[in-house]
Parts: structure tokens; C-alpha cells; sequence
């Protein structure tokens, strides 16, 4: 039973835990850890916690020594997964705010009209992820219904949370599958984000590639960005 409620509970640690570690949700990594290492884990663990507390009790016979075990049993895995949680928590790194509020980074992305995206949405054709200190982090939305056209660009709007008070953050921004299709573009945003930060940004210009390459100038995306509150 207790080794019942170590999985149970490994499930919710386990996300919290991949989350404020930054496991990436590219092709389910953290969704991979959670169930292949975390829940294991919990299983063992309260298996292991239950079976001692069943000894050191064993002297007890009848209902009340099974309960008595079974009650320390759980206590001990509630209060290791209340530990597990509570540490890190306090000892994390807690999103940036501005007058108590969350903040997230609007974007724009702009391309060459050369790229092609498809009319209907579509997670495949588009993707926006921000880079924090040189790691994947989440994805962002894109507002596919915003997204306008002209002769010579794309532009394509979004959002992601700000999640941590990095020191370098940036987008790696795909359009479809080609080999030039990921760019990197460097955002110039402190760690704890001002109320001057809510502005437009200056069109920037990616400078490489996801393999770090240089890219060519006509085949550039560019973006603007603002902070803005999530609440």
C-alpha cells in the first residue's frame, strides 16, 4: 500500500521537479523521466519504507499494529515527498516579477517571404522556443490567426512565460524543415526585467544557425520583443 502511494505521489513530484529543472518537452523527455525514473523510484521507495515500518512493528499483533505501521509508513513518504518538493522550491530560482505580477516575452518574428507556412496551424510548420542561458526552454504560443504577409516577409507573433532571472535568453525560431530553417536570435534582457523593458525592442537579426553556423543575410529572420505582465 505504501509503495501504492510512493507512485502516486512520484507522479506529482516528478513533474514539479522536471519542470523547475528545465527538462526539455522536446519528444517527451520530461514525460520520460516522470514515469521511467521518477515513478520507479517512488514505487521502490515507499516499498522499502513499508516494509521496514511493518518490521519494527511486527511485535504489535491485530488491526491497531497494522495500522500503526501502516500510519508511519505513510507519514515517512508524505514527508520525504514534502521535503522533495519544499528544498528545491526555496532554494530555486522563482520567475521574474513587476509590481507582483508574472511577466511573459511578447514577440514578433519576421522571415523572408521565401519560407512557406501553411494557411491552418499546424505545431510542425512553426516553432518558437526561448533559449535560457544556453538551454532549452519552453515553446512558445503562436498566434497563428495574427500572422501577416506581404512581397517580402512573414511575420509571425507569439508569447512565452518568463520563467527564471537569466542571464542570456534567446529564440530559436523553425519555420518548416529545411536546413536553414532554425535561427538563433539574442535577446538583450536583464535577469529581473523593468518597467522600461515593456517596449518594442529594435528589429534583431539572427547572426547563426541551431548548428551555430552564420546565416546568409537575404535568408536572416529578425524579431522585435517587449516584457509584458501575464496576469
Amino acid at each position: 500500500m505504501t509503495a501504492i502511494v510512493g507512485c502516486v505521489l512520484a507522479l506529482f513530484v516528478g513533474d514539479y521537479l522536471t519542470r523547475l529543472a528545465r527538462v526539455p518537452e522536446m519528444e517527451g523527455q520530461r514525460g520520460m523521466t516522470v514515469i521511467f525514473l521518477c515513478v520507479p523510484l517512488g514505487i521502490l521507495a515507499g516499498l522499502v519504507i513499508g516494509i521496514i515500518s511493518s518490521i519494527l512493528v511486527g511485535r504489535r499483533q491485530g488491526l491497531a499494529g497494522f495500522v500503526i505501521a501502516q500510519g508511519w509508513s505513510l507519514l515517512i513518504v508524505c514527508g520525504l515527498a514534502g521535503l522533495l518538493v519544499g528544498v528545491p522550491y526555496l532554494l530555486s530560482d522563482k520567475p521574474p516579477r513587476i509590481d507582483g505580477k508574472r511577466l511573459e516575452l511578447q514577440f514578433e518574428l519576421r522571415a523572408p517571404a521565401r519560407f512557406k507556412i501553411p494557411d491552418q496551424p499546424d505545431g510542425y510548420s512553426i516553432r518558437v522556443s526561448l533559449y535560457t542561458d544556453n538551454r532549452e526552454g519552453r515553446f512558445a504560443f503562436i498566434d497563428w490567426s495574427a500572422i501577416t504577409k506581404n512581397a517580402e516577409h512573414i511575420t509571425i507573433p507569439g508569447n512565452v512565460p518568463l520563467l527564471t532571472h537569466s542571464k542570456t535568453r534567446s529564440l530559436l525560431a523553425s519555420i518548416g524543415n529545411e536546413p536553414d530553417a532554425s535561427q538563433f536570435v539574442e535577446l538583450k534582457i536583464p535577469p529581473a526585467p523593468r518597467k522600461q523593458d515593456e517596449t518594442w525592442s529594435e528589429w534583431i537579426f539572427a547572426t547563426q544557425r541551431a548548428d551555430l553556423s552564420p546565416v546568409p543575410e537575404p535568408e536572416r529572420f529578425a524579431a522585435r520583443y517587449r516584457v509584458r505582465t501575464a496576469d
